[in-house]
């Protein structure tokens, strides 16, 4: 199985809102590739005019004699794959504590956290949904997609919540498009990819996190 190595994180961290932040940019290194023998690097950026993260350049580097970096070996890398991997530890979500106070959590915990919740009012399906959307957008997964997985909700309802978000000027920045496939991440279980066929046993608890603003 191929290690994703994030390293290179910018300081400067871009808020989205909803209490989601995201680096600047960053650098993931990866070995290991099925069918790529060579060390693949690919630096992550935020894409204002895309609104969502990209990936703004890649390189390989043979691993050792004996090996030629040709175009079938270009083809096998999966850069989207890397991007959204390595997003997993960088971006994250400020919730408000019980005591009062804000702190950042990993993106991975929140969305368990927002998948397990059961007392979700329709108020708070549209807050979590554009939560969820621009979290989305900072993994570069597809935003609809996600919401839908982790409201466990259908894509057509929320479609229909990121409309009344768009239009209510809750969230002007929502695009009501899936602008690629979902890679091959879990969003919810680390270390192994998504398979939405699989059984959710939930929810196991009564309660969600708060969003900072």
């Amino acid at each position: 199985m191929a290690d994703v190595e994030t390293y290179g994180i910018s300081d400067e961290r871009i808020e989205l809102g909803s209490g989601v932040t995201v680096p600047r940019s960053w650098l993931a290194r990866v070995s290991g590739e099925q069918d790529v023998p060579a060390t693949i690097t690919v630096r992550v950026e935020w894409d204002a005019e895309l609104g969502r993260t990209a990936v703004a350049l890649a390189s390989l580097e043979r691993e050792g004699g004996g090996v030629d970096i040709t175009s079938q070996v270009l083809r096998e890398v999966r850069t989207h794959w890397i991007m959204t991997k390595s997003a997993f530890d960088v971006v994250t979500v400020d919730v408000i504590m019980s005591d009062g106070g804000v702190r950042p959590i990993p993106v991975r915990e929140f969305l368990r956290l927002e998948r397990e919740r059961a007392d979700r009012d329709s108020s708070d399906s549209l807050e979590d949904a554009v939560a969820v959307y621009r979290i989305a957008t900072a993994l570069s997964y597809p935003p609809l997609k996600l919401i839908a997985d982790t409201l466990q909700i259908s894509q057509s309802t929320a479609t229909r919540l990121m409309t009344r978000a768009r239009d209510a000027g809750l969230a002007p920045e929502v695009r009501i498009q899936e602008p690629r496939r979902a890679p091959a991440v879990d969003p919810y279980n680390p270390g192994r990819p998504y398979d939405p066929a699989a059984p959710h046993y939930g929810p196991s608890g009564t309660g969600g996190p708060s969003i900072g603003r």
